[in-house]
């Protein structure tokens, strides 16, 4: 980048000043102009080469794509912190007689793009029901910057309350399980069976299937930021969830889908993480036949 700036300042400022009779005032506007556009260019061609990650084979995907996310979000149907209702957001086949709802937190919604598949393609009305920092389980968390508990809490008692009101043939719940754990708590797992079973006990006899997702393996990093920076083996450092849960749910964990040994960034060659905590939409839609095969043997589809 800085030869590439030389060589521009040298050809289009010093070789033209040197045969010409300019003010000084007229010589350091040029130079600041050329100085200008030459960080500009240095920009643009940082942005091009960063603009997609090499994914192995030859092939390379787009860092927008990695990191786009679920259709919840650009709807409105996602809410976020100070918002205590949530929209009748409802997709899939309108017309049908069978409704599931996603309730739950972002780690509910990343599994939005996979139901919704599965919506249209099995015929089912898909309810979602998520809000950012609020998990399904009923846990109180430690409060920092725009979250509150009180904020949480009465989503989840509007959530309910739809949920009543629907009496869908199914409620799929999930939750991002690593948050900081309140200081009373002697352990992680402890804090969170409590909430899964505040759940369960408000949830039960409202619905006749009650799934819950265990979390998604927790990313060491940034994902695209670490493919595209080259990070090698380090992207691959993800942490499997714990995938114990609490209250009798209908259990379902994801983790043999994302990781064998360990958690790769990319699985069956697709970019499994859109930043440092969810999966992408590319491959929750990829799961979308798991998932299928859990609903079916539960007699939804």
């Amino acid at each position: 980048m800085t030869a590439l700036a030389a060589d521009l300042t040298h050809r289009w400022i010093e070789k033209p000043i040197s045969s010409q009779n300019y003010s000084s005032t007229q010589i350091f506007r040029a130079s600041t102009i050329a100085t200008l556009t030459c960080s500009l260019i240095g920009i643009s061609i940082l942005a091009t080469d960063q603009s997609s990650i090499s994914i192995g084979n030859g092939r390379s995907v787009s860092i927008s794509a990695i990191k786009a996310k679920p259709d919840v979000y650009m709807d409105g149907c996602h809410v976020n912190n100070g918002e205590v209702l949530s929209p009748e957001c409802t997709y899939g086949d309108l017309s049908a007689s069978k409704t599931i709802v996603l309730y739950g937190d972002s780690h509910a919604a990343q599994w939005f793009p996979a139901l919704e598949n599965l919506a249209k393609d099995k015929g089912f009305k898909l309810v979602s029901l998520t809000k950012s920092a609020c998990p399904a389980p009923e846990v109180r968390k430690v409060q920092v910057g725009a979250y509150k508990n009180a904020d949480c809490f009465k989503w989840r008692e509007n959530s309910i309350k739809r949920i009543k009101q629907l009496r869908p043939d199914a409620v799929i719940l999930s939750g991002y399980q690593h948050f900081q754990v309140p200081s009373q708590y002697q352990s992680r797992s402890i804090w969170w069976a409590e909430g899964q079973r505040a759940t369960f006990q408000h949830l039960q006899g409202l619905s006749p299937k009650l799934i819950y997702i265990s979390d998604t393996p927790k990313p060491s990093r940034d994902i695209p930021n670490c493919l595209a920076s080259n990070g090698g083996a380090k992207c691959n450092e993800n942490e499997k969830s714990d995938p114990q849960i609490s209250g009798n749910f209908i259990k379902v964990n994801p983790t043999p889908w994302l990781c064998t040994s360990n958690c790769p960034a990319v699985v069956n060659g697709i970019v499994a993480y859109r930043d440092a905590s969810h999966i992408s939409v590319d491959i929750s839609r990829a799961l979308s036949p798991k998932l299928g095969t859990v609903l079916a043997d539960l007699g939804l589809l």
